[in-house]
């Protein structure tokens, strides 16, 4: 079993449009432990928190679908602000998008751990953070 301690100090943004996803992730990283979450409707509101917040985010789960500022849109920002947390990219869009948005994170010189097909299972994410912290 997973060890929710090497978690808990992590900081989590969660951006996507779709409000239920962004409670059930939310509720997922709850359970391993983590406390530092923030959650943005949407890419606009992702950039607004990333930029007011005082501790970025370690980590950085991201729609690729989403009306205002798309996946791939929020990715380049993300590189334009020397982002190097790690990046998780949700679809359920299916595999060509996923690994086209795969594509955008590696040439933003980000530390993409890969992407997770919705619905997110936690299991998938463990994964992606343990992939990470393995990397530290």
């Amino acid at each position: 079993m997973t060890s929710t301690a090497k978690y808990q100090d992590l900081n989590v943004l969660i951006v996507d449009d779709d409000e239920f996803q962004v409670d059930f992730v939310s509720d997922l990283l709850s359970d391993l432990g983590i406390k530092n979450i923030v959650a943005a409707n949407g890419g606009k509101q992702g950039l607004a928190e990333f930029d007011r917040a005082a501790t970025k985010p370690d980590l950085l789960l991201c729609d690729i679908q989403m009306p205002d500022i798309d996946g791939f849109e929020f990715m380049k920002a993300m590189g334009e602000r020397n982002f190097f947390g790690g990046v998780i990219l949700m679809s359920g869009q299916g595999a060509r998008v996923l690994y086209s948005a795969s594509l955008v994170a590696q040439l933003s010189r980000q530390n993409f751990l890969g992407n997770i097909a919705k619905p997110v299972e936690k299991q998938a994410i463990v994964e992606k953070i343990d992939q990470m912290l393995g990397a530290a």
